[in-house]
Order: C-alpha cells, then structure tokens, then sequence
C-alpha cells in the first residue's frame, strides 16, 4: 500500500462505457490534494473469468491511467478487478485508505435505470 501525505485518496471505479475523456473532465475538478486509485472491473461479456473481458480491462485501465497523468492528475494505483464490482472494490476499500469513491459510468444508462442517485 502507498502512502499519502496531506492527500486525500480517492477511489474511482470505471465502467465499460467511460472512456478517458469522460474520466479527465469527471475527476478534474476533485483533484486539488488528491491521488485517485482507479478501479475497472473486467465486465464479463463473454463468460465468466473470460481472457478476452481480463484483456479488454488491462486495455481500458492503461489507456484511462495514461489520460489521467497527461491530464495533470495523480494516479495512485491502477487495477483491474474482478467484474462484480461491488466485491472488487470491497477488496479494495478494505486493504488501502480510501477517503471517497466516484463511479464512473454511462450517465445515460444510468438516469434510465437509476436518475435519483446520477450527479451528472
């Protein structure tokens, strides 16, 4: 685990649909004293533990990663996890300091399912 001095730690988990630009322009205001730890779950869309889904994440998560540090931002870690999402970033929350989480997803298909909890 890395430390962080007088930074907060933000954890961001990345959905399929946001792509680096989407992620720059999301987490840009939240950046002053902050290093974020970037999280995306490897979607299962062919099958569970499919290398073609693990692929595609590692893929996401270095092309996501290197937008973030050319855009200025601190990224702390970058990992690809497991596709329920919920359990990946519970491994997370549980084995590094984390001070906030955002969610990154589709904001169109999330007002569809869920426009109460979307802040777009």
């Amino acid at each position: 685990m890395q430390e962080m001095t007088n930074k907060r730690n933000v954890l961001v988990i990345v959905g399929r649909e946001a792509e680096p630009p989407i992620m720059v322009d999301a987490l840009r205001p939240r950046a002053e004293d902050t290093g974020f730890t970037l999280l995306f779950p490897a979607t299962s869309l062919h099958g569970p533990d499919s290398p073609t889904d693990w692929a595609d994440a590692v893929e996401r998560a270095e092309r996501g990663s290197e937008a973030l540090r050319e855009a200025g931002l601190e990224v702390i870690e970058t990992i690809v996890g497991e596709a329920d999402f919920a359990a990946a970033a519970g491994d997370v929350m549980h084995s590094r300091e984390i001070d906030d989480v955002v969610v990154l997803v589709d904001p169109e298909a999330a007002l569809g399912a869920r426009p109460d909890l979307v802040a777009v």
